[in-house]
């Protein structure tokens, strides 16, 4: 079990001898044996963890990218921008009421057992709250989105906040335990079921309904493992001490996602807003093609270092060597993925899509750079909430979002998609060095 490392780490750490120097360079005695097994336990850890996780988001990134081939052959640009209007929409209110709450859990030291009803009952509330809007504001949000009669796509999505709503909540000892294996099983079977069920869906509706289905496919199937892998007895109970507990770090934590959630969506609905749902389908479509790479291991490692970096808080050296070893992957990939993009970008994009998304061929060059950027602030991101200080991470989202809300309209007025692409780098950009900071008065 890939736990079984941390045990022996933890184990060395608690028999170390009090005042070791775990930063100085030290001979083969006794004192320096304990931090030395240590760092090599965590890093046999880490490096296991990002294994799993990796082959998790690797496998879930080819299912996901087999299922855009298929249904992009299946269904034009306009049912894209009709669901992404929809997801834009739904991950919106997801992130602007989410309390983070269970990646408080993953920090407490407790048994975490007393809190799960508060939890699960705190999400499944909100959830319906989500629900209720999506219902109500369907016609004004069609209208904005210029969808016509498909406004009916947000009474659709109602089921897809409920659904992730309600999975185990004991799924958070997962990472509690750095039992990363399972999340290939979780990320896997989702994207298979999806897969599968939607296409026999988008075969049967032809349109944008057939991707609704699949999407609540793949998050019934994720609950219904949750449960099977993580038993637990669901009963909706709620504690306000306990709540508040939680809240204490997540609120910090959510406040960082939803500046983070701004600066990444943003561009899509001013794209949608003023270019219609075709050319938010092909925008989409290039974004996601754009950031896959980086984001797949980026989202990875971030699983696996920030409960890492908690555990190295008092080595410095350690997390120093895991920082620059996980920034120089993410430099490495996202420059091979660009340089390819740039180079055979356009007959990629005909070969695999077809000529109705050669639109998304400029945006998509642009969003390769975009993707590589992001990386490095999510690992930074990581570092800051692992090391107890999720807070500080709300400066340079919040700066980044602030840098494309004034960016974005002027530039997709008058370039279009690629306009937004471009405004999406430069909020970036401006974004690192406030990261960069941060990180160095940690050190």
């Amino acid at each position: 079990m890939t736990q079984e490392p941390a045990k022996q780490a933890a184990a060395s750490a608690q028999t170390a001898a009090p005042g070791t120097n775990t930063d100085a360079p030290h001979a083969y005695d006794h004192e320096a044996e304990g931090p030395r097994k240590i760092r090599e336990g965590l890093l046999k850890t880490f490096l296991t963890g990002l294994s799993w996780t990796a082959a998790a988001r690797g496998l879930s990134a080819i299912g996901t990218a087999a299922r855009y081939i298929v249904f992009v052959r299946l269904l034009k640009p306009f049912d894209f921008g009709v669901i992404a209007s929809a997801t834009l929409i739904c991950s919106a209110l997801l992130a602007a009421t989410d309390p983070v709450m269970g990646q408080a859990l993953v920090q407490q030291k407790d048994d975490i057992d007393p809190y799960l009803d508060t939890l699960l009952t705190t999400y499944f509330i909100r959830s319906l709250i989500i629900g209720v809007i999506l219902i109500a504001c369907s016609r004004p949000l069609g209208a904005f989105f210029h969808l016509g009669d498909s406004y009916t796509v947000f009474w659709a999505m109602v089921p897809l906040p409920i659904l992730r709503s309600i999975q185990s909540p004991r799924l958070v000892t997962l990472y509690r335990q750095l039992d990363f294996h399972f999340v290939t099983i979780l990320n896997v079977s989702e994207v298979l079921a999806s897969l599968v069920f939607g296409l026999i869906a988008v075969l049967y509706w032809r349109d944008w309904r057939g991707m609704v289905f699949s999407v609540l496919a793949g998050a019934a199937v994720r609950d219904i493992l949750t449960y099977w892998l993580f038993p637990h007895w669901p009963r909706l109970r709620f504690s306000f001490d306990r709540a508040k507990t939680m809240l204490a770090f997540g609120l910090w934590f959510s406040f960082g996602t939803l500046c983070d959630f701004v600066a990444k969506q943003l561009d899509n609905l001013v794209v949608g807003h003023l270019l219609g749902p075709g050319a938010l389908g092909n925008y989409q479509m290039a974004f996601r093609a754009g950031e896959m790479p980086v984001v797949e291991f980026t989202t990875s490692a971030f699983v696996v270092t920030f409960p890492m970096v908690a555990r190295l808080r008092n080595d410095r050296h350690a997390r120093l060597r895991l920082f620059w070893s996980v920034s120089g992957i993410v430099a490495a990939v996202g420059l091979a993925y660009a340089a390819f993009i740039f180079a055979f970008g356009p007959p990629v994009v005909l070969r695999v899509f077809g000529p109705a998304w050669i639109h998304a061929v400029n945006p998509l060059k642009v969003l390769c750079i975009y993707g590589l950027l992001q990386g490095f602030l999510v690992i930074g991101r990581s570092f800051l909430s692992g090391l107890g200080k999720p807070e500080q991470y709300v400066i340079p989202a919040a700066v980044r979002a602030a840098v494309l809300a004034i960016a974005i309209y002027p530039l997709t007025a008058t370039h279009g998609p690629t306009g937004a692409a471009v405004a999406g780098v430069l909020s970036i950009i401006v974004a690192l060095p406030i990261m960069g900071y941060l990180l160095y008065q940690l050190e």
